[in-house]
C-alpha cells in the first residue's frame, strides 16, 4: 500500500498561463491542482481530477528531483527546454469528448514531431498518447476515426501513461528501454489499484493501403493480481530471465514477460535502499548514459544478471512481493 495520498484540490486559474499551452486553437477549460494543469474540452477532468495527485504521490516517493523540478521551475525537456514560463511547473493533462477535436490535436503533434501515418494511425486506435517531450498527456473520451471510444473507462490508462511520463521527465530520455517505462507505468497502477489493466499494440504492419490487423502485445489478465500469479509462476520455475525483460517490445511481448517486467520495477524500488539506486538509474539517463543491462547492474551492485536474478526471484517468492 502507500502512504498517505493527497486530494486533488482543484482551483479555477486565470486565463494568463504560466504553463505553455501546447495547442491555442482549442477553447480549453483549464483548473490546477498543486502539481498538475488540466485542460478539457467538451468533457469533464475525470479521470484525471480524482487521480492526478495521487499519481504524484506515488512518483515523488521513488523518483529524483521531482520537487525542485516542479517547484523551482528546473524541469526541462530532452532537448533542454523549459515547459513553463515561471515558477511552479506543472505537468499539463489533455482531456477531449470529441473525436474530431483529438484528430486536431494529433495533427498538431504529428507536424511537430515528424510522425509518420502509421504512429498517427495508432495514436487515433487508442485514443491517448504521451508528450515525447513530457511535458504532457492527451487523452480523448469520444469517439475517434480510428477507435470505439465514448464507452471507455480511462483511469488506468491515464494513472499509468501519467506514472510512465513524469519518470521519463525525470530521466529527461528519449530512448528509455521498454521494459523501464512499461514497468513503471504498471508500478504506478498497482499502487493505486493493486491490478495493472493497460494492454499494448504494435503497428507495424498497419499501413495507409494496407488495412492489416494490428498485433497486440499480450499482458497478464486484468481482472485478479498480477503479484499473485507471478508469484506461482516462479516458484513453478517458470521463469522469464533478465536478458528476456531488457529485450523485451511490444511486438514479442508475452503475458508472462510483461508480468515480470511489472515484477522486475516493484523490486529495484522495494524499499528506501533500493530506491536510492533507482534514482542513481534515472540520474544516470538524466546526465546522457544509455540505459541497458550493464548500466542496471551496475548501479545495483550485482557482477552478472545471474546474481540479480537470484535475489529478484526469491524476492518475488517471498512474502515481501504482494
Amino acid at each position: 500500500m502507500i502512504g498517505k495520498i493527497l486530494a486533488l484540490a482543484l482551483l479555477a486559474t486565470p486565463v494568463v498561463h504560466a504553463q505553455h499551452v501546447h495547442f491555442p486553437a482549442a477553447k480549453w477549460k483549464e483548473k490546477t491542482s498543486d502539481h498538475f494543469t488540466l485542460r478539457v474540452d467538451s468533457t469533464n477532468s475525470d479521470p484525471a481530477a480524482r487521480n492526478a495527485e495521487k499519481v504524484w504521490e506515488v512518483c515523488v516517493a521513488v523518483l529524483p528531483g521531482m520537487d525542485q523540478d516542479f517547484e523551482k521551475n528546473e524541469f526541462r525537456t530532452p532537448d533542454g527546454g523549459e515547459a513553463s514560463d515561471d515558477a511552479p511547473f506543472r505537468f499539463t493533462v489533455y482531456l477531449l469528448g470529441n473525436g474530431s477535436d483529438f484528430d486536431e490535436v494529433v495533427k498538431t503533434d504529428a507536424g511537430r514531431n515528424g510522425w509518420t501515418a502509421n504512429h498517427v494511425q495508432l495514436v487515433k486506435k487508442t485514443a491517448n498518447y504521451a508528450d515525447p517531450q513530457h511535458r504532457y498527456v492527451v487523452l480523448c473520451k469520444g469517439a475517434t476515426d480510428q477507435s470505439a471510444g465514448g464507452d471507455r473507462d480511462l483511469t488506468p490508462v491515464f494513472v499509468h501513461s501519467t506514472g510512465s511520463t513524469l519518470m521519463e521527465g525525470q530521466a529527461r530520455g528519449k530512448n528509455l528501454p521498454f521494459w523501464m517505462t512499461a514497468g513503471f507505468g504498471y508500478y504506478v497502477e498497482h499502487q493505486l489499484f493493486k491490478l495493472c489493466r493497460v494492454h499494448y499494440l504494435d503497428f507495424e504492419s498497419y499501413y495507409e493501403d494496407q488495412k492489416a490487423d494490428i498485433k497486440t502485445g499480450e499482458t497478464l489478465g486484468p481482472d485478479e493480481s498480477w503479484a499473485k500469479v507471478l508469484k506461482k509462476l516462479c516458484k513453478k520455475g517458470e521463469r522469464v530471465s533478465l536478458d528476456r525483460v531488457c529485450m523485451a517490445d511490444i511486438l514479442g511481448l508475452t503475458p508472462e514477460q510483461s508480468g515480470y517486467i511489472f515484477a522486475l520495477t516493484c523490486f529495484l524500488v522495494r524499499d528506501e535502499p533500493a530506491r536510492v539506486k533507482y534514482r542513481e538509474l534515472v540520474a544516470k539517463s538524466a546526465a546522457g548514459a544509455k540505459i541497458d543491462k550493464e548500466t542496471l547492474l551496475s548501479c545495483y551492485g550485482y557482477a552478472d544478471a545471474a546474481a540479480l536474478e537470484k535475489d529478484w526471484y526469491e524476492w518475488i517468492e517471498s512474502r515481501d512481493f504482494k
